[in-house]
Order: structure tokens, then sequence, then C-alpha cells
């Protein structure tokens, strides 16, 4: 069947910032930014937070993100969110926007995502939604494609499901009522991004942070960005 809609993962896809290296950093930034705010408590509200980030990921889906994060945050921190939301939202209004300071866009991913848009695809960020969306909006605007016109840049607000829970990719699919024979999903992650298969979906194995073994062993479809960029020029 035809491939109408490319979904894309965000660390070490759409960004060759790796998860790791972006996580680091996040972290580093956040724990200062708090410990300005909250002497002493900087490290201990920032560990609330990464209890918050956990749960979400095992969540049952019958709230979203967002309100599973906030009520695990609360319970470990001691602090409500009234208190500290519009903190976490100065923090990523601010310091968290320097992450991409230095950053310089992947030519070859650019230029493979404007020919998609170009032929027509419909385009989506699939980046795990466990932070905020404005967040991942800021991640794409490192990206230097903030001028796509996606679909969607998945964020903790408005979905019930992490990857690499199947889940998360049928909540896409059902909410912009897409059908998955009918997408492809790109990432860098056998193990986060390829159960958007079990829905049917096609993928494309961005060779990247993955261990060297898995992407040896793995017989579908996958390249580096160059060879993306290619495949996505034989389209």
């Amino acid at each position: 069947m035809t491939i109408k809609t490319v979904l894309f993962d965000m660390d070490g896809t759409l960004l060759n910032m790796g998860e790791s290296a972006f996580e680091k950093e996040y972290l580093k930034r956040m724990v200062l930014f708090l410990e300005q705010r909250y002497p002493g408590r900087g490290k201990e509200i920032v560990k609330a937070v990464g209890c918050g980030a956990e749960v979400m990921k095992a969540s049952d889906g019958t709230r979203t993100n967002l309100e599973v994060f906030w009520e695990a945050f609360e319970k470990a921190s001691g602090k409500t969110q009234d208190e500290i939301e519009p903190v976490i939202t100065q923090y990523y209004q601010t310091d968290f926007t320097h992450i991409g300071d230095t950053y310089v866009p992947d030519s070859n991913m650019q230029e493979a995502v404007r020919l998609l848009a170009q032929k027509g695809f419909q385009l989506l960020v699939a980046t795990t939604p466990v932070i905020p969306r404005i967040a991942n909006e800021e991640r794409v605007r490192w990206s230097g494609l903030s001028d796509i016109p996606w679909v969607d840049v998945t964020s903790f607000e408005t979905y019930n499901y992490s990857k690499p829970n199947v889940k998360y990719f049928q909540q896409i699919c059902e909410k912009y009522n897409l059908n998955p024979a009918e997408c492809m999903m790109v990432g860098d992650s056998l193990v986060k991004d390829y159960p958007a298969t079990e829905l049917g979906m096609d993928f494309y194995l961005l060779l990247n942070e993955d261990s060297p073994e898995a992407e040896q062993a793995f017989t579908g479809r996958k390249g580096d960005r160059k060879a993306f960029l290619k495949f996505v020029q034989s389209l």
C-alpha cells in the first residue's frame, strides 16, 4: 500500500543529538535553574521530575501523561503543580532553549523532510510524549524544520501512552484517522520506534545510536541520513 504519512522520532533522528546527550544537558540545566529558586533542593525536585517521567512510561492509558506526571511529581516532591508548573514553564522558555545554541541542523535530514513535504506526504513528529509541547516545539526549531506543516508534535498534554508501547502509535492513528498500513515510522531505535510495525506501519531504521549488533542484525530498510535522503528522493 502507498505510504501517505511519515512519522519521525526526535532524538537521534530529526536531531542528530542523541537521547542520552539531550537528557544529560536537559537535566543539568534544570537542576541549576531550580537551585536558583529553591536553594539546596534543585536535585531533589529534578529527581521527582524523573519519577514522574517513569510513571508516565508505565501508564495504563486511562489519563493523559500530563495528569499522570503531576500526580506522581506531587507525591515524590511534596510540592504542588500550582506552585511548580509556572517555574518549569519558565525554564522551558529560557534556559532550556539554550541547549540548542550550538546545535547544527543536519542538512541531509532537512532536505529529506522538505522533499517529503513538497511531495505531499503528511508529516508528524512522533517523539516520546513525556515533556510539554512548548519543549518539543523548541526542539523542532533546533532541527531547522519548524516551518514544516507538521500534523502534530506529540507531547504529554494530549497523549496517554509512551514509547515503546504500541498503543502510543495506535493513539496517533486514531487521533488523525490514519491507516497504519499507509504510514512509515522513521527512528533510530529498534526498542522504542520499531513497535510501530505491530500496527502494520512500515519502518526505516536510521543508523545512529542503536547498538551496532542490533543494527547489523536488522534486515529491514535502514541507512544513515544521507541514505535516507536518497530513499526519499526515490519515492
